[in-house]
């Protein structure tokens, strides 16, 4: 089992890179770093425990509630939930611990394990660290009195339910159309009730059927869900992520927005919204988000702040920063501290919703100033051996950060990783030629790092913009 180079999870390729004997003991090691078993603590000595719809999570989630038996906890199963319903009923149930047992976006054959403290924050960084090593030393312990299974009855899920409509506060959407995707993915049990009880009228796509590629979500396929809003004639259309920690958005016009766009809506909202407060409110960003978020946000009337770092930052600089308002973590997610610890797709989901309502917008209008960018990604493909790459070393950065600077101010870059044994880059800027050169030179980096070999790259050019003549027209133009 390998930790992942963000160090805020476990994963590995089951069978190969992690099996069940591995998760015990992480489990085991990860309960006594956050407090393990105590008579004096016997009656909150408690772990929550849920999955997503990955094929390994049943095997996984019993190897790791034999494994918390074993050391004297009282495991509470919430089946298949959202990561977010993980961290919210976690701190509800007053645990000492949360599992979330996930293959997150990656391929099937994945699993993967992400922890919780007693408060609903992520275990990352150097706790984890130390989690790992005990892991690989084989540290696991049987307490002399065992613990029991306990599974979660509907109240306790209605809890996660009722965070998520408490988020809309008394805004009622009884004309709004919804379309949603989430077959297969964790957010399957709340999304459609959620909207329902907000008032929505929602549409549920089948993939299997509406889907050009069946079993293949929109989230991975967005353009199975931009014309399922089309047929259904929807306002809206969410899709989840397998984990349900990210949601995308698919408008009425064919557009789709992605996390770092909706962090630039809620940015134009915050903005303008609390602008008259006493507070100027604050929205954190990734130093990997879109380059130009910051000042686009600033002249909205909101504040940022740039971090470097995981999910772990953002309950430690809420409590020292009251009026930060939203976080976009490394990986895109969108964190509302005042909500959730971590990000949540339904959250998003549902706080955009009330965003709309607030201001009076369409989700089009809301988005009509998001800067339109041109976009072109090139996929490097990872050897075998090279399970989870270190793609973010302070050299690589600073030479990513330069090469970005080509841009000049209105583009970004980003590394994501659709599948294990990929990495894709993606470029954005407002001339074809600038993100041309910027993606070819950030993927020769990106290789040089990784120690790839040419050869292994999909590469997609953007097409021209209209006020940028191809080399066909500049000949014409020439004679």
């Amino acid at each position: 089992m390998k930790i992942k180079n963000d160090r805020s999870a476990f994963y590995g390729i089951i069978g190969e890179t992690i099996d069940i004997y591995q998760a015990e003991h992480a489990v085991s090691a990860a309960f006594a770093k956050l407090g393990g078993y105590s008579s004096s603590t016997r009656d909150r000595c408690k772990v929550v425990v849920g999955h997503d719809a990955s094929p390994a999570a049943d095997m996984m989630t019993s190897a790791v509630c034999a494994a918390l038996c074993a050391s004297g906890a009282d495991v509470i199963t919430l089946g298949l939930v959202p990561s977010g319903a993980v961290s919210t009923l976690t701190g509800f149930c007053k645990a000492i611990m949360g599992v979330m047992i996930t293959g997150g976006s990656f391929d099937s054959d994945v699993s993967g394990l992400k922890f919780y403290r007693e408060d609903g924050r992520q275990v990352t960084g150097e706790l984890l660290q130390s989690i790992h090593d005990a892991t690989d030393n084989g540290s696991s312990g049987a307490a002399k009195q065992l613990g029991k299974i306990l599974k979660a009855d509907s109240s306790l899920l209605s809890a996660y339910r009722s965070t998520l409509t408490e988020a809309a506060g008394l805004t009622v959407f009884e004309k709004i159309r919804i379309a949603v995707d989430c077959e297969g993915t964790a957010s399957m049990p709340f999304a459609k009730t959620v909207f329902e009880q907000l008032g929505a009228d929602v549409s549920v796509m089948d993939t299997a059927i509406d889907s050009d590629k069946p079993g293949v979500s929109a989230y991975e396929n967005p353009s199975a869900l931009i014309n399922y809003v089309r047929d259904t004639e929807s306002d809206i259309g969410f899709a989840f992520s397998a984990d349900g920690e990210i949601c995308k958005v698919a408008l009425p016009d064919g557009r789709l927005l992605e996390s770092e766009r909706l962090a630039e809506v809620f940015g134009r909202v915050y903005g303008k919204g609390f602008s008259s407060e006493d507070t100027t409110p604050v929205i954190m960003v990734s130093d990997n988000c879109h380059i130009a978020l910051a000042p686009y946000i600033k002249s909205m009337g909101a504040e940022t702040k740039t971090v470097t770092g995981d999910y772990s930052y953002l309950a430690e600089e809420y409590e020292a920063d009251k009026s930060v308002i939203m976080a976009v973590d490394r990986f895109n997610g969108i964190v509302f501290p005042r909500r959730s610890n971590v990000p949540d797709g339904l959250m998003t989901a549902v706080m955009l919703l009330s965003c709309m309502k607030r201001m009076g917008m369409t989700i089009g209008e809301l988005s009509s100033e998001v800067p339109k960018l041109i976009r072109s990604a090139s996929t490097v493909i990872i050897p075998s051996g090279a399970f989870i790459p270190v793609l973010r070393t302070t050299d690589l950065e600073e030479e990513i950060r330069v090469k970005r600077s080509y841009l000049s101010g209105d583009g970004r870059v980003l590394m994501t990783r659709p599948e294990v044994n990929k990495v894709e880059i993606i470029v954005e800027g407002i001339k074809a030629q600038q993100v041309n050169k910027v993606i070819e030179e950030v993927e020769a980096l990106v290789r040089k790092n990784l120690r790839i070999p040419d050869g292994t790259t999909v590469f997609r050019r953007p097409v021209p913009t209209p006020d940028e003549p191809t080399p066909a027209e500049q000949s014409a133009a020439g004679e």
